[in-house]
């Protein structure tokens, strides 16, 4: 046999093994599997000198007045460095809460950094940095974070001021607009926020202290031939500030939910999921 005719044999190969996989991953069968929940948690603050007589409150991300990140409980322990002091605090001493979004159920919870000096640079002491994250193989999707109201039901940043969510949200359908038959594209949420932060030390005028945190929940799964799906939300605050900072300031973010594709549970296609991982 020829190179050519070689060559033409090899292509003929590949053309007919793509498209039996092309086939194969267009089947009717979209089989949802491998159903994961992701939280993550940050926390970042930066100096660009030496900040002195430090206290800060921060808000930390709570859920039913627990601070946690998903399932995951934090403690002081978590955020314990060796040139800081570290507490939780339930009320920080002059909180104003008037205008804050109703919180039933769910109180804030802050904490409570305190040092004499501390330079927070990479060259220096080094920035504060806490990541904290948690992934979860879930044997149902019935478990998934519900990312369409984490608000009320997942870790968030509380309090929220100069804040409202749609009226809709608290019982927000979740097919807005269809993808598949099987799959809905939700209307995504997005509000800007407002959160105190308590921020109190002594710096020069050039001195530029920066601090950001974030809270990011998500689920996913499989469908045909490895294609990922999922949904999710975030929330996130930050603050920075030149020079000298006493007493509470308000830090500027966004609340972002209902992202993504969501299972339509009624389809025969999750129906099936669902009685299959109810006999596990």
């Amino acid at each position: 046999m020829g190179c050519t005719s070689r060559k033409l044999v090899l292509c003929m190969a590949i053309c007919l093994f793509s498209l039996i996989l092309a086939a194969g991953c267009s089947s009717f069968d979209p089989d949802p599997r491998m159903f994961r929940s992701h939280y993550s948690y940050d926390l970042k603050i930066y100096t660009t000198g030496p900040i002195t007589d430090v206290t800060f409150y921060l808000p930390l991300p709570v859920k039913h007045g627990v601070p946690m990140v998903g399932p995951v409980v934090l403690h002081e322990n978590d955020f314990a460095t060796s040139n800081l002091s570290v507490e939780f605090v339930a009320s920080p001493p002059g909180l104003n809460l008037t205008g804050a979004y109703p919180m039933a159920n769910n109180e804030p919870k802050y904490l409570k950094i305190s040092t004499d000096r501390v330079y927070l640079d990479k060259t220096q002491d080094g920035p504060y940095l806490i990541e904290i994250d948690n992934a979860t193989r879930l044997e149902s999707p019935l478990s998934f974070a519900d990312t369409v109201n984490p608000y009320f039901n997942e870790t968030v940043f509380l309090p929220k001021l100069n804040f409202a969510l749609p009226a809709q949200t608290e019982d927000i359908p979740v097919n807005s607009t269809s993808t598949t038959s099987y799959d809905y594209q939700s209307t995504p949420i997005e509000v800007l926020q407002q959160v105190p932060i308590y921020a109190e030390y002594s710096a020069s005028p050039a001195t530029r202290v920066d601090i950001y945190s974030s809270i990011h929940g998500s689920n996913s799964w499989l469908e045909r031939c490895e294609i990922g799906a999922g949904n999710s939300y975030d929330d996130y605050y930050e603050w920075y500030h030149s020079g000298d900072s006493h007493g509470w300031q308000t830090a500027s973010g966004t609340y972002e939910a209902a992202r993504g594709e969501y299972p339509n549970f009624s389809h025969p296609v999750w129906q099936e999921v669902l009685n299959r991982t109810a006999e596990k």
